[in-house]
């Protein structure tokens, strides 16, 4: 599935539009002519628009999602799997449990986050530092293979151990933390 974040894409109609169980906020994504991005907000508890775009579909081992980014300053765009999602009061679509592979200024780290009894937490699994360009485009990959991670940027590849992937998840991007721009996401199953 090939998915284009311009602005005649078919982003809205391939992926769900959803948040973390962190926060309550529910912002919209910014719509450009070759993208999308997040903005300054001074509404969400971090200052910037948190959003994150899932596939309809579950997909397991081997799928492969290749995401075309950039950020600026402390921006962080993710390819995350998220196990499930759950329909909200507010009309949100939310989740919890889920592995976030973080590109940032100083490299990649992979969260785990975990939801138990209504509070959120999270533990990192992977920090590789390094510096890596703001207003840049990125090619950011994550394979899943049998327990592992398989995660290559811009042609550089390291695999992470991960025993307690879900069998089955969703799959998609997270844009967090300052300002995000998102050109097209593939994911190959």
């Amino acid at each position: 599935m090939e998915i284009s974040f311009a602005k005649n894409g078919n982003w809205c109609e391939k992926l769900t539009q959803a948040y973390s169980f962190r926060f309550t906020e529910t912002p919209d994504f910014t719509q450009k002519e070759d993208c999308i991005t997040t903005a300054v907000n001074p509404n969400h508890r971090e200052g910037f628009d948190n959003i994150s775009l899932l596939s309809k579909e579950k997909y397991g081992v081997g799928v492969c999602a290749t995401l075309h980014c950039q950020f600026d300053d402390v921006g962080c765009p993710e390819i995350i799997l998220v196990e499930n999602l759950e329909d909200c009061a507010d009309g949100a679509v939310r989740y919890g449990a889920c592995f976030e592979t973080v590109l940032w200024k100083n490299g990649i780290n992979v969260w785990r986050h975990y939801r138990d009894d209504g509070k959120c937490h999270w533990h990192l699994r992977l920090g590789l530092t390094y510096p890596v360009a703001e207003a840049t485009t990125h090619e950011l990959t994550v394979q899943v293979q049998e327990q592992a991670l398989s995660i290559t940027l811009n042609g550089q590849n390291t695999v992470l151990r991960t025993e307690d992937l879900p069998e089955r998840f969703h799959i998609g991007i997270t844009a967090c933390e300052g300002i995000v721009r998102l050109y097209d996401l593939k994911i190959e199953a």
